[in-house]
């Protein structure tokens, strides 16, 4: 890498990542360059787990909402969810492997590893986090609305509203992540100490690039992570004391020896069906809130990151505390991959359906 960072073309291309990695050896704040990618590899090697899990974990989610059936409302949003979850855990995957120092040596023989993976790993992987926010909190507002209207919410979250939706949440998203491959052109650069031309980013400047990257930045900044956190934060304490609520009532309606107190031919049938209906809402409640207090954990630290960096200048790539910011934003881009690979868990801890979907779905397999 020395002679790499004794290139002056290549110096201005690591500027891709301005506000990522790239040009961290250019601050000076808590990180040296060297410590900055010590700790970027020690944090690679536990990243790669992840990723094998939730590439893993969000096919099969994939496969088994599809033999489960798209047709209603909610199934949608978990298969669009998984959708976004897989390909954020690749993005994850990929920019934590170029960390992996056997792999750089590798890789910088074909291409410049720290400025391409800015580009084509932690953008992307910035892109489809956003995406999987947008799309827990769709999901948290719906589960809200079919508590406070049960009868109503088949009418409002029909199908064809909840794809509309779900694709305006991707258009969005990936019209934002796409500037990041707008201002960048990857170029062929001729090293004399490999003997070979390899590939490296170069960032084009304009004044209209230049106030198009500020506004892009804007909208994938601070409102992109707060809005959706502060709408999971909120349906989720509203459907945890709703569903304490009901747990209390039904309690409450219960003899000694678990039964309803309603006996008697229709009646009983009519209480054994509602008991169904009931334990059917309630394991669907408790998968929203589960994925939704998942989400928070792992989305607080990147709302708080960004949050410091909107508000201190020097907190930010080109400030005096890049090196910690960067290293700070790598991690939260792990979380974030976590955050995507916990959902096959929860779905099997909570979901009958789908735990009995899979398992028919190996048994096929074997």
């Amino acid at each position: 890498m020395e002679e790499l960072e004794r290139s002056p073309l290549v110096n201005t291309s690591m500027m891709v990542g301005s506000n990522k990695y790239c040009c961290a050896y250019r601050t000076r704040d808590f990180l040296t360059f060297g410590q900055f990618l010590f700790l970027l590899t020690q944090t690679s090697y536990f990243s790669l787990p992840i990723g094998v899990v939730g590439v893993s974990g969000n096919i099969i989610i994939l496969i088994t909402y599809h033999r489960i059936g798209l047709s209603s409302s909610i199934n949608v949003s978990y298969f669009a969810l998984a959708l976004s979850d897989l390909f954020c855990v690749l993005s994850n995957t990929w920019m934590a492997l170029c960390f992996v120092p056997a792999f750089t040596k590798f890789a910088n023989r074909y291409f410049e590893v720290y400025s391409v993976v800015s580009v084509t790993g932690a953008w992307t992987c910035e892109c489809f986090s956003r995406i999987t926010a947008y799309i827990t909190a769709f999901i948290s507002i719906e589960k809200c609305v079919s508590v406070v209207l049960p009868m109503k919410v088949s009418t409002i979250f029909t199908r064809r509203r909840t794809c509309f939706v779900l694709a305006v949440i991707y258009s969005w998203n990936l019209a934002l992540g796409s500037y990041g491959f707008v201002l960048i052109r990857f170029i062929r650069f001729w090293s004399p100490r490999l003997n070979g031309t390899f590939v490296i980013a170069q960032r084009m400047t304009s004044p209209t690039l230049e106030y198009f990257y500020e506004i892009v930045l804007f909208f994938q900044s601070f409102p992109a992570v707060l809005i959706p956190l502060v709408t999971v934060i909120v349906c989720t304490v509203f459907l945890s004391v709703t569903l304490t609520r009901s747990a209390n009532w039904r309690r409450s309606f219960q003899d000694p020896d678990g039964g309803t107190g309603i006996s008697g031919g229709k009646l009983e049938d009519k209480s054994k069906i509602s008991k169904s209906r009931n334990l059917k809402e309630l394991q669907l409640a408790k998968t929203v809130v589960t994925i939704a207090i998942v989400f928070i954990v792992c989305s607080s630290p990147n709302a708080i990151n960004v949050l410091v960096a909107s508000s201190v200048p020097e907190y930010r790539g080109t400030g005096t505390y890049g090196n910690t910011y960067r290293f700070v934003n790598f991690a939260t881009f792990i979380l974030s991959a976590l955050n995507s690979s916990a959902n096959i868990f929860i779905y099997l801890n909570t979901g009958s359906i789908f735990r009995r979907t899979v398992k028919q779905l190996f048994r096929l397999g074997d």
